[in-house]
C-alpha cells in the first residue's frame, strides 16, 4: 500500500490479472505482476505479442491502452432501496461521518459495497446506510454469483471482527449475570 490512493487502486484492478497492453503499435496479451507508477510502465508475464510471438516476461514502457481481458469484477449501478441486509446481520452501526459527507459529495462511498445477484449486500452495509442518509437514489456496487454457503461464509469473514466483539460482549455479559446465554435462552422456554 502506498500513499496515494489512486496507485494503490490501479495496483488492485491490474496486478495478477491478465490484461491486453497496447503500446507503440503492437499488442501485448500477459499477467500483470506490477505497474510502476513513476515510470508509467508495466511488467508481464507469460506475454503472446501480436497474437503469434511468445515472449515470456516483458517490461512495457508507456503504454497506450491497459485492458483486463476477463475482469474478475462485475460493477452495476443498483437503487439502494432494492438492496437488502444479508439475513444474519443483526450487528449494530452508523456509518461514519465521512461516508456520508463522501456520498453526498461524490455520489459514491469510498468504495464498493459486495452484493448478490439478489441484491442482498454482504459486505458494505454501512456504506450503503449513508448513501441513504446522504439521500442517494443509486451507487455502484460489486455484485457477485455465490451459493448461500459461499455467501454465509464471504459475510463472516468480512465482518468477523465485529462478530468477535458481539461475542466477547456476551461473555462479559454472562460473567456479570452469573449465566451464559444458552443459560438464559433456555430459562425463557
Amino acid at each position: 500500500m502506498t500513499k496515494n490512493r489512486f496507485n494503490d487502486a490501479l495496483d488492485w484492478a491490474l496486478q495478477g490479472k491478465y490484461a491486453r497492453v497496447v503500446a507503440e503499435e503492437r499488442t501485448y496479451e500477459g499477467w500483470i505482476e506490477r505497474v510502476h507508477h513513476s515510470r508509467g510502465s508495466v511488467v508481464m508475464h507469460t506475454v503472446t505479442a501480436d497474437e503469434t510471438e511468445t515472449l515470456g516476461s516483458v517490461f512495457i514502457r508507456t503504454p497506450d491502452i491497459v485492458e483486463v481481458i476477463k475482469p474478475q469484477k462485475r460493477i452495476e449501478w443498483r437503487d439502494v432501496n432494492d438492496l437488502q441486509p444479508f439475513p444474519d446481520h443483526d450487528l449494530d452501526f452508523e456509518p461514519k461521518d465521512d461516508i456520508i459527507r463522501a456520498c453526498y459529495r461524490n455520489q459514491y462511498a469510498k468504495s464498493f459495497p459486495v452484493i448478490r445477484e439478489d441484491g442482498t449486500i454482504i459486505n458494505g452495509h454501512k456504506r450503503i446506510t449513508a448513501a441513504r442518509i446522504a439521500g442517494l437514489d443509486r451507487h455502484p456496487v460489486e455484485v457477485i454469483d455465490v451459493t448461500d454457503e459461499q455467501a454465509a461464509e464471504l459475510f463472516a469473514v468480512a465482518h468477523r471482527n465485529q462478530l468477535e466483539d458481539d461475542t466477547d460482549n456476551a461473555a462479559k455479559r454472562e460473567n456479570k449475570s452469573g449465566n451464559s446465554p444458552t443459560d438464559t435462552a433456555e430459562e425463557k422456554e
